[in-house]
C-alpha cells in the first residue's frame, strides 16, 4: 500500500473548501477561509484519517506504520463491535459517548474499553498550533 500525505490532502481539502466558499461569497476568500476550514473541520477530518490508518484502509505517512491495520488485528473476534465503536467515533462520538452507548447496550464494555485504548481518540486532537504546517504551505502557495 503507498502512503499517503496527510500534509497534502489536509492542504486539498482546505483549498476546495476555500474555492467553495469563495464562490459563495463571490469573492476571494484568502487564507480567512482556510483557517475556517482549520477550526471547522480539522479534528474530525484528522480522526478519519487516523481511524483509516488503524483499520489498514489507507496508509498515511505521518502516522506510525506498525499501527496500520492494528485493529481488525487485534479485534478480529470482534468485527460486529469493532464496526459499531468504528461508526461511532466517525460520527463523532467522543470516549464517555462510546462507553455509555456500551453500558447501555449490554456490550462487551472490557471490549470496547480496549478498542478505545488504542483509538487513542484523546491523543489524536491537535491544537490549533499544530496547524501550522498547513499555514505554512497555504502562504507559500499564496506567496507571489
Amino acid at each position: 500500500m503507498t502512503p499517503r500525505s496527510l500534509f497534502c490532502e489536509s492542504l486539498s481539502e482546505a483549498e476546495r473548501h476555500k474555492y467553495i466558499e469563495s464562490e459563495k461569497a463571490r469573492r476571494d476568500l484568502g487564507p480567512e477561509a482556510i483557517e475556517d476550514w482549520q477550526r471547522r473541520f480539522w479534528t474530525q477530518w484528522l480522526r478519519h484519517r487516523w481511524v483509516e490508518h488503524l483499520m489498514g484502509d489507507v496508509c498515511w505517512e505521518e502516522f506510525d506504520d506498525w499501527r496500520l491495520g492494528r485493529l481488525p488485528a487485534l479485534f478480529g473476534g470482534h468485527a460486529g463491535l469493532l464496526g459499531e465503536v468504528i461508526e461511532l467515533v466517525r460520527r463523532g462520538g467522543e470516549n464517555a459517548d462510546i462507553v455509555w452507548w456500551a453500558a447501555t447496550g449490554r456490550r462487551d464494555i472490557g471490549t470496547v474499553v480496549r478498542m478505545l485504548t488504542e483509538l487513542r481518540l484523546n491523543e489524536i486532537r491537535c491544537c490549533r498550533g499544530c496547524l501550522d504546517f498547513v499555514g505554512l504551505a497555504v502562504e507559500e502557495a499564496l506567496a507571489p
